[in-house]
């Protein structure tokens, strides 16, 4: 049965926009669930009548005109299935006499060389289309889904800045333990092979038998010293490396962004406080037993 549209029907599309007049027309056409996969058949069919009325709108045809192209459209478009091309010409052919009589010698030829267009050029896509069924593929996935044993631990989680910051700090803190462990090893074959070179010079003075010349014996003297010298230089560049790379991993925990749930971030002492002394307190005085007794120091005159 060919669909029938009245002309407020008509009119109230057309002035829908293009998704809300799609839904206006499949609901006036009875369907439902255009967005769904297995409707898309649905929804090509109304895309085709919905293009159709509104090309007719636009070319200025009447609204009896519109109504009767969708009609026209509709027949086509079901008559096509189970045929082939020229079986569909056939039946074209025979419902233009019909509907060149309403729509008139000027909207006739223009609207047939949209039907040529569009329909007829794709009449095997259309047929492929609402001729077999679409197979409809599902993946079906199973999931299993674990919720925490112990719900009470979600009181002691933290927000995800902190966790991050607190993440990077431990990681910081983890190289810097590596590293210190790095540079005890190093500082050990350093000073190791030192102190062999120190002792290797020492053992070569003291078996040292004939008599020696002045300059021998500087020269013994000055290689034992360099011994020494270098035993002792190899020590403050290891202290030296030691203290720098403290301050580098200081510098760099200092620096990284705090949040602020967690506070204002420690501060590194680089001088020790000075101590201040403590005041003496000094005991209270004692009150005096009693005021001396003023007396005139000028001996009385005598009445003579």
């Amino acid at each position: 049965m060919a669909v029938t549209l009245s002309e407020s029907i008509v009119k109230n599309i057309s002035t829908l926009p293009k998704d809300e007049g799609k839904e206006f027309l499949a609901k006036q056409l009875g369907l439902k669930c255009l967005q769904d996969d297995e409707n898309l058949r649905n929804a090509i069919y109304t895309d085709f009548l919905y293009d159709n009325l509104i090309y007719a709108v636009e070319k200025g045809f009447t609204w009896k005109q519109v109504c009767t192209v969708v009609t026209f459209c509709d027949g086509i478009l079901k008559d096509s299935e189970g045929k082939d091309l020229t079986e569909s010409l056939q039946f074209l052919k025979l419902q233009s006499f019909e509907l060149a009589d309403i729509l008139g010698e000027r909207n006739f030829p223009i609207y047939m060389d949209y039907v040529f267009l569009t329909f007829l050029r794709h009449f095997k896509l259309f047929k492929y289309v609402f001729s077999k069924n679409r197979d409809i593929l599902k993946p079906n996935v199973a999931m299993t889904i674990e919720t925490p044993v112990d719900p009470g631990d979600m009181k002691t989680s933290k927000p995800e800045a902190v966790w991050e910051y607190e993440k990077r700090y431990e990681d910081i803190q983890r190289t810097e333990a590596e590293q210190a462990n790095k540079r005890l090893e190093e500082r050990a074959k350093t000073i190791e092979a030192a102190e062999k070179q120190t002792k290797e010079r020492i053992d070569k003075v003291s078996h040292v038998q004939t008599p020696l010349t002045k300059e021998k014996v500087s020269e013994l003297i000055g290689e034992v010293i360099g011994s020494y010298t270098s035993l002792l230089v190899e020590k403050v560049k290891c202290n030296i490396k030691d203290v720098q790379e403290d301050l580098e991993f200081k510098l760099e925990r200092t620096s990284l962004p705090r949040p602020q749930a967690l506070g204002p971030p420690p501060r590194f002492n680089l001088k020790p406080k000075t101590p201040v002394p403590t005041p003496k307190k000094t005991p209270p005085k004692s009150p005096k037993n009693g005021r001396k007794k003023s007396g005139n120091s000028r001996p009385r005159s005598r009445n003579k």
